[in-house]
C-alpha cells in the first residue's frame, strides 16, 4: 500500500507539473508541444530542471538562467496535486476509481488555477472533467439524475435570467462532473452551500479590508471546488449533524 501511495503522489506531481503548463499556455491559445521556457528570459528550460518540487528546490526558486524568480505557483500546483492523488487513493477501493478521481481532481485544481487568473473555463478542461466525473459515477454510486439536475439547474437558472453576468456557462457545465462525483443530490446541496458561504466570508473579507470593491469580480471555481472536496470527504458527518 505505501508503495502505491509513493506512485501516486509522484504521478500526481508529474501531472502537477504538465498542469502549470496548461495554466500557462491554455489561457492564451498557446500549443502545448513546444519545450517549456522561462517567462523572463525565454531561455528553454532543461529537463533536469522539470523535476516536480524537486527542481524549485534545488534552483532556490529561481530560474537556472537569468536567476529571476520562479513564482511559487509551481511548485504550489504540483504539491496540491500529488496530494490530491493521495486524497483519491484513500477515498476509494479500486485502482480504477482511484485513478478517475485523482484525475477529475488534478482537472479541477487547474481549471480553479486558470479562473483565478482569467475569470473563465476552458472546454478543453471542462469536456475530461465532466467524463472522468460520469465515468466515476458509473463505476461508484450511479449517475444520480436528481443530483445532476438539481447542480446544473441551479447554476443553469442564474446564467438564463442573467444572461451570463452572474455565472459563466463553464460554470453550468461543470457542475456535470462535480454532481456525477458527489453522487447524491443532498450532497450536490450542501456543496453548493458551502461554495457560496465560503464565498460570501471571502467576499465580506475583500470589502472590508478594501482589498475589493462591489464593481470587482470574484473567481468562483475556487469555492466550488473547495465545496465539492469538503463534501466529498466529510459530506456523510456534516449531513448527519445537520439531520440531527
Amino acid at each position: 500500500m505505501q508503495d502505491l501511495q509513493i506512485l501516486f503522489f509522484i504521478v500526481g506531481a508529474c501531472l502537477g507539473s504538465f498542469g502549470n503548463v496548461l495554466i500557462a499556455r491554455l489561457p492564451n491559445g498557446e500549443s502545448l508541444c513546444g519545450r517549456s521556457h522561462c517567462p523572463h528570459c525565454k531561455k528553454t528550460i532543461a529537463s533536469y530542471d522539470l523535476i516536480p518540487l524537486v527542481s524549485y528546490l534545488v534552483l532556490r526558486g529561481r530560474c537556472r538562467s537569468c536567476r529571476k524568480k520562479i513564482s511559487l505557483q509551481y511548485p504550489v500546483v504540483e504539491l496540491l496535486s500529488g496530494i490530491l492523488a493521495l486524497i483519491a487513493l484513500a477515498h476509494t477501493h479500486t485502482f480504477v476509481t482511484a485513478v478517475l478521481l485523482g484525475t477529475s481532481l488534478w482537472l479541477l485544481l487547474i481549471i480553479t488555477v486558470i479562473d483565478v487568473h482569467t475569470r473563465g473555463i476552458h472546454d478543453a478542461l471542462n469536456v475530461p472533467f465532466i467524463l472522468c466525473g460520469i465515468a466515476f459515477g458509473s463505476f461508484t454510486t450511479g449517475i444520480d439524475a436528481l443530483a445532476v439536475t438539481i447542480g446544473v439547474g441551479f447554476f443553469g437558472v442564474q446564467w438564463a435570467v442573467s444572461k451570463g453576468q452572474w455565472v459563466g456557462s463553464g460554470d453550468v457545465l461543470l457542475m456535470i462532473g462535480i454532481s456525477t462525483l458527489l453522487g447524491y443530490w443532498e450532497h450536490v446541496v450542501l456543496m453548493i452551500f458551502i461554495a457560496y458561504l465560503s464565498g460570501a466570508l471571502v467576499a465580506s473579507f475583500l470589502l472590508m479590508t478594501k482589498r475589493k470593491t462591489r464593481q470587482d469580480h470574484l473567481a468562483f471555481v475556487p469555492f466550488l471546488a473547495l465545496g465539492m472536496l469538503v463534501t466529498l470527504l466529510w459530506g456523510e458527518r456534516i449531513l448527519a449533524i445537520i439531520l440531527l
